[in-house]
């Protein structure tokens, strides 16, 4: 019985840690979110525009689709979403039994945030190279996440998140895989 509530609790705890973990209140206008065209297909590159910012990239799911973590296990398809003005994109894990480990993978555009605003989760925000950008990332401490936020241009970033896995080094390990692999070469460039 306590492991049905476990497995039912942790995606629920997952999400929100995933949503809330790095959030901040930013000036803006809220705008409907846009329609998910994830479905596993060809990667697409967003269009990119001349000023290499976030505001060019339509459609989170087009940084990080779900044949991106084949290697981490089956995912369920993605979650796109508006959340308080950034666009989100997360994938959860499926479980298949009570052994298999939970995850969530997510990118969130984050239009009017740059990376130096990255909050500290508790275990201090690291400098990292990402393929040549200069990155930040913050470990949680309080549970098993990493937010590794790539800058867009100069005032805006796009943040890799991972929860739910074993531990926090294991979540920066994946979230720095993941950007390296496939979210950091599809972001505009300038």
């Amino acid at each position: 019985m306590k492991l049905l509530l476990v497995r039912a609790l942790l995606p629920l705890v997952a999400g929100g840690a995933l949503l809330a973990g790095c959030t901040s209140a930013q000036p803006g206008t809220a705008s409907p979110a846009q329609s998910s065209t994830a479905g596993g297909g060809e990667s697409s590159a967003p269009q990119s525009s001349s000023s290499g910012d976030t505001e060019s990239i339509s459609d989170p799911c087009t940084l990080l689709e779900k044949g991106d973590l084949s290697s981490y296990g089956e995912f369920n398809e993605p979650e796109n979403k508006t959340l308080g003005g950034s666009r989100v994109c997360k994938y959860q894990k499926k479980i298949a039994s009570a052994s298999d480990k939970s995850m969530v993978i997510g990118t969130t555009i984050r239009d009017e945030a740059r990376v130096d605003q990255l909050n500290d989760q508790g275990a201090g925000v690291l400098d990292k190279d990402i393929n040549g950008r200069q990155a930040k990332e913050a470990p949680e401490t309080a549970g098993a996440g990493c937010t590794l936020a790539l800058p867009v241009g100069d005032a805006s970033r796009v943040d890799v998140l991972v929860t739910s896995v074993g531990s926090s080094d294991e979540a920066c390990q994946i979230a720095e895989a993941v950007a390296k692999a496939a979210v950091e070469p599809r972001l505009p460039k300038g």
